[in-house]
């Protein structure tokens, strides 16, 4: 996709020299669609290394470890005992506690960071809290793409995302989704788009 994008500017350079109008409009659209299809083929293929066939359980354990060996926060993990989920459940939480803790380590300045799963009343509820700066949830800019995606992951998913916040007070991220309820298949061609 990318070879096929360079021959299509060095084409659109050429017309450019020549004053081909006409073709240049034709090739730059072209070369935008070119780019879009690789950019989602890579967002593809780098989803395709993540994905894991790991049970919940060790898939948390696995983020939060990745999450303490890339920052050297400590991050304590509370998960039932036992607990099993459908696999679509279980990749949103997964999903959810990835992108919580990226959260965390690049805006909260915190020194330690708490994960916790639990499930009742047929909910799972996933709190990522930590001790750091915190901020007001109420003036969080449309720039903060972290949030956004979690607020729209658990919106698609039918589920529930709660920001408990104040300045130098830390942060806890409440993510609560149905643990049995299936998620309707647009919901999930859409939660799976966020992935990108």
């Amino acid at each position: 996709g990318l070879a096929g994008l360079v021959l299509q500017l060095e084409a659109l350079e050429g017309h450019l020299e020549r004053g081909n109008t006409a073709q240049v409009t034709q090739i730059a659209a072209q070369a935008k669609l070119r780019a879009r299809d690789a950019l989602a083929s890579s967002r593809q293929a780098i989803d395709d290394l993540r994905r894991t066939d790991l049970p919940a359980r060790e898939a948390i354990a696995n983020e939060v470890a990745r999450f303490t060996q890339a920052t050297g926060i400590v991050c304590d993990l509370t998960l039932p005992d036992d607990f099993t989920l459908p696999d679509d459940k279980a990749e949103h939480i997964v999903r959810c506690v990835s992108e919580g803790l990226a959260n965390v380590a690049q805006h909260a300045r915190a020194t330690a960071v708490a994960v916790t799963l639990a499930i009742a009343n047929d909910m799972a509820t996933v709190t990522i809290r930590d001790n750091g700066v915190g901020f007001d949830p109420d003036a969080v800019s449309s720039g903060h793409y972290g949030l956004l995606g979690l607020r729209e992951r658990a919106r698609l998913a039918g589920g529930k995302l709660a920001v408990e916040s104040s300045a130098e007070n830390g942060t806890a991220l409440v993510f609560s989704i149905s643990a049995s309820q299936p998620v309707s298949i647009s919901a999930k061609a859409k939660a799976d788009r966020l992935k990108c």
